[in-house]
């Protein structure tokens, strides 16, 4: 027997007819997929075999106990591995009991079951309390967020509620290590592994510094190209050491080489004397150490990596941006923001921080920019509108403003009767450059109704509403009213659970509350 499934004819559809049917699709897969959580949770809740006392407690504090067989009895029937089946069972558990309020939001189909899925095991190791504190924070955003973005505000949220915890999972993280693949293919082979971020984030200055050195030597490889063509240079250090000195000190060339300089070689490194080979080894070793096109400016043997320029200005530069509450820098208590890292305890920032050759720069006020009349953007004003918006204004946008192109939201007038003041913060908006052509060309609109508050109409008509703090009300879930809505920045980090004290009494959290009211948050989102 052959079962047809019914489906809605869109051929004959227009794009905003087709548009809901897709819309009601999803939400019947939603629904579907909620479907089958309940059963699955019912089945390990009512599940019983012949020895009753076989209880076992799966998931995470606060979690009941179940059978300690009923991952089997599901796993058969769904024709997957007990592995996979237990993991979604822990993951179910966990985001019914330590969670309740993300549940709800599952089951009314506000957002897919994979994402609190994520989110349930992301808190699974807090403590029931920190958990249920996790859920109350994210209530009012998970369905005005996108997914990655709800997903690293829950990652903060973790730290914060356990800090020491947090210390622990760094420790215990994969130890650092680099591999190169064996295969080769079309004359490459892969390499992988994993660094420490400090590292990292070192390793990335230092392919940007040779790329750029690469450049402006004309290479025609484009950027990425060129980052894979310094890591090998790197592999060679005297060559990386030589190619920065030249870029950082540019002697003049006189045709005459100075005592102790060979022809070509600009960066007036010493050499040494080379003897009369004595032995045909000897001979042949010194034919061995002619210049390679791996070696430097004609240096034989790579042997030319002398330090001739002051050692830190062969340092690249890499530019972190941490955010910390003044409360955290008085007290020490609290967990700062990396945009490059994501959220870090004080004791983890003191490890990326930890060498001498640090710059503090001036934190850039983004209140009182004065509006211009010219269609460029002074740096000052860019860097406050990026510091107000973190990332793109287009509705559930996930990519970092940095590098963004800040649009007019007002198109700018050029010509002798232009209006004064078009360039000014409340009417600039990072947009990627295909929803800037999207806005310009293509028929979506947008209006800036309160500064840093923005209104998409799309050409289909649905209506979007990206607010101060990145979020986004589609005029179809409740954007819920909570006060940790910043105005600037994104969703504020509350103050955290606190744990109870000898008497087995706890105190109440504080609530958190946003700018507005004076108080000052942890950290900024």
């Amino acid at each position: 027997m052959v079962y047809m499934f019914e489906y809605t004819d869109v051929s004959r559809l227009d794009a905003g007819a087709a548009l809901g049917v897709l819309e009601q699709a999803q939400q019947a897969r939603r629904r579907a997929e909620v479907q089958e959580a309940l059963a699955m949770l019912r089945v390990v809740h009512t599940y019983r075999h012949q020895i009753p006392t076989d209880k076992v407690r799966l998931a995470g504090d606060g979690t009941g106990l179940i059978d300690d067989f009923a991952c089997l009895e599901l796993a058969a029937a769904l024709h997957r591995a007990v592995e996979s089946v237990t993991a979604e069972v822990i993951e179910l558990l966990n985001l019914e009991t330590r969670l309740p309020r993300l549940w709800e939001t599952v089951v009314a189909c506000g957002i897919p079951l994979w994402q609190a899925r994520r989110i349930a095991r992301i808190t699974g190791e807090l403590s029931l309390a920190r958990a249920r504190w996790v859920d109350a924070t994210i209530a009012p955003f998970a369905t005005r967020l996108a997914a990655s973005r709800l997903l690293r505000f829950v990652e903060a949220l973790v730290v914060q509620a356990d800090p020491a915890a947090a210390e622990e999972r760094w420790n215990r993280a994969a130890r650092p290590r680099i591999e190169i693949g064996r295969d080769q293919r079309d004359g490459l082979r892969d390499i992988y592994g994993w660094l420490t971020a400090a590292d990292a984030i070192f390793l990335d200055a230092a392919l940007n510094q040779l790329s750029g050195i690469l450049a402006d030597q004309g290479s025609d490889q484009d950027a990425a190209e060129r980052r894979a063509t310094a890591l090998g240079i790197l592999a060679t250090p005297a060559r990386a050491l030589a190619m920065i000195q030249q870029s950082i000190s540019q002697p003049t060339l006189t045709d005459e080489p100075t005592p102790g300089q060979r022809p070509g070689n600009e960066l007036d490194l010493p050499t040494v004397p080379e003897e009369q080979p004595r032995t045909e080894a000897a001979s042949r070793r010194a034919t061995d150490d002619s210049p390679s096109p791996r070696s430097p400016f004609g240096c034989p043997g790579h042997t030319c990596g002398t330090i001739s320029i002051d050692p830190d200005r062969l340092l690249p530069k890499a530019t972190l941006v941490i955010h910390l509450s003044d409360d955290t820098l008085t007290t020490g208590v609290g967990i700062g923001r990396c945009e490059q890292l994501g959220p870090l305890t004080l004791a983890q920032i003191r490890s990326v921080l930890g060498h001498r050759r640090v710059q503090v720069l001036p934190v850039c006020n983004p209140d009182g920019i004065v509006p211009v009349d010219s269609y460029e953007i002074p740096d000052s004003m860019r860097r406050a509108v990026l510091l107000r918006h973190r990332f793109e204004i287009f509705p559930y946008g996930t990519h970092p403003s940095t590098g963004l192109d800040l649009d007019h939201t007002i198109p700018y007038r050029h010509g002798p009767n232009r209006p004064p003041g078009q360039t000014r913060p409340d009417n600039l908006g990072p947009l990627r450059r295909k929803a800037h052509r999207a806005k310009t060309h293509a028929g979506w609109r947008l209006s800036q109704p309160r500064p840093g508050t923005f209104a998409w109409l799309s050409p289909l008509g649905r209506r979007y509403l990206v607010t101060p703090s990145g979020l986004t009300n589609d005029g179809i879930h409740a954007p819920g009213n909570s006060p940790w809505d910043n105005p600037v920045g994104g969703p504020l980090l509350p103050d955290p659970p606190v744990s109870t004290n000898r008497r087995g009494r706890g105190r109440r959290p504080s609530q958190p509350v946003s700018r507005r009211t004076g108080a000052r948050p942890v950290l900024r989102r």
